[in-house]
């Protein structure tokens, strides 16, 4: 997902590129055909302002630029299986594409509980 991230990109396709993303991962498991179901498991945009403006109306023509932080938030909620996840990382756009900020936060039950434990 951050690699295609580059400034220039319009905001309303980082969210279509999200979306569609997820769009690809639930047809590998089988739970869709195609892209004009994914609002069936992914019922909020793909990303959105952090900080001052957090989900404040945004215009989705505006290209994102570099120095720009913005949150990429994937999100897959399954109501036949009772089970949902999100992650929302904060990028930062550079010159020549974005960096994932918040990529070293523990992801597996395993490095999270490894912290909690520190704590």
């Amino acid at each position: 997902m951050f690699a295609t991230i580059k400034p220039g990109m319009p905001m309303a396709s980082v969210d279509e590129t999200a979306h569609r993303f997820c769009c690809e991962q639930l047809k590998k498991l089988g739970l869709l055909q195609s892209y004009d179901e994914i609002g069936k498991y992914m019922w909020h945009g793909g990303a959105h302002h952090i900080g001052y403006d957090v989900h404040d109306v945004v215009d989705m023509s505006h290209p994102v630029a570099p120095g720009m932080v913005f949150c990429v938030d994937i999100g897959i909620y399954c109501e036949e299986w009772g089970i949902g996840f999100r992650l929302e990382d904060d990028c930062l756009v550079t010159e020549n594409g974005c960096v994932n900020l918040t990529a070293s936060i523990p992801r597996s039950i395993e490095d999270i509980e490894a912290v909690m434990r520190r704590a």
